[in-house]
């Protein structure tokens, strides 16, 4: 998953699956125990990403904008609040890795420009997907020199 360039441990996961990742840690914040939604996460897909959306369906074709986050090149105090939850959604974890992995999206393999890019689809997770969630941000946090608190593991499917 990762080889050693000049000294450093360079990334190969790919922004599909840490975004993924990221998305599946957090499951029990974006959708109540009761619930087997699915989420949406939706982005321009290229070199670098601009927006980040994700969505929950509620219902028979609704769905809920959970939260969105937006690059800016600026760095007034106006611009530095890039994530907004919506519709009473709120999760720090969820917030906090979005923001190490925008902030670091060039650490990350691009996705590739195909049809049906720009949209993952995440259902309810197995206990193995959340352990191979950890395993994934774990490794990301590692790569980019940081420490990732573990947290507890989802009670999955």
């Amino acid at each position: 998953m990762s080889s050693i360039v000049d000294g450093k441990c360079a990334m190969k996961i790919k922004m599909d699956r840490i975004l993924t990742s990221a998305v599946v840690l957090n499951w029990e914040d974006l959708l109540h125990v009761s619930q087997r939604g699915l989420i949406h996460i939706e982005y321009a897909p290229g070199k670098s990403l601009e927006y980040l959306k994700i969505w929950q369906l509620t219902g028979k074709g609704e769905w809920s904008l959970v939260c969105e986050y937006w690059m800016s090149n600026e760095t007034t105090v106006a611009t530095r609040n890039r994530m907004t939850f919506s519709n009473d959604y709120h999760s720090a974890g969820l917030a906090g890795m979005l923001e190490v992995i925008m902030r670091h999206q060039d650490s990350f393999t691009a996705s590739l420009i195909a049809p049906g890019g720009g949209l993952i689809q995440v259902t309810l997770p197995t206990e193995k997907e959340g352990v191979a969630a950890t395993d994934c941000m774990r490794h990301a946090y590692e790569s980019l020199g940081l420490t990732f608190a573990q947290i507890p593991t989802p009670a999955m499917a």
